[in-house]
């Protein structure tokens, strides 16, 4: 690997880790040093989140909804100014969640992010989560 490929790879786990730390300690300021003030996250089915303060919110929501929520990275892939990251993570369900009130069930699900960095900031997610997986362990009557 090139100094430049290492300095590519550890910026892109510096803002993954960030990510994940911010989900799972319920701390979304820990974003502000690595998102670019108009960051934009493009949602599956066509949704954005615009933002560092957008994105603080979505995880706050997540927080609330999920309130032991626990992301880990399972792998993350670096090209130039781009990164792929897959994430596993799990929560059990005691707020509202798109729509759904409090079921009390644990949830693991899977999710996945493709990045575009400008120098050492998050300019722009595309996220895609398994939403099928977590609808159908919340509405599961188990």
């Amino acid at each position: 690997m090139t100094t430049s490929q290492q300095r590519q790879h550890e910026r892109a786990e510096r803002i993954s880790d960030a990510i994940v730390r911010a989900y799972n300690r319920g701390e979304p300021d820990r974003i502000d040093d690595v998102f670019t003030d108009d960051f934009v996250c493009h949602l599956t089915g066509g949704g954005e989140v615009h933002g560092p303060a957008g994105y603080k919110e979505r995880i706050d929501a997540v927080r609330a909804a999920f309130p032991d929520f626990r992301k880990e990275e399972v792998f993350l892939v670096v090209e130039d100014d781009r990164a792929a990251v897959r994430y596993r993570w799990s929560g059990t369900h005691e707020g509202e969640f798109a729509g759904i009130p409090p079921t009390g069930k644990r949830v693991e699900t899977t999710s996945a992010a493709l990045l575009r960095m400008e120098s050492d900031r998050l300019a722009e997610m595309w996220a895609y989560s398994d939403g099928e997986t977590l609808m159908q362990q919340l509405e599961s009557e188990a």
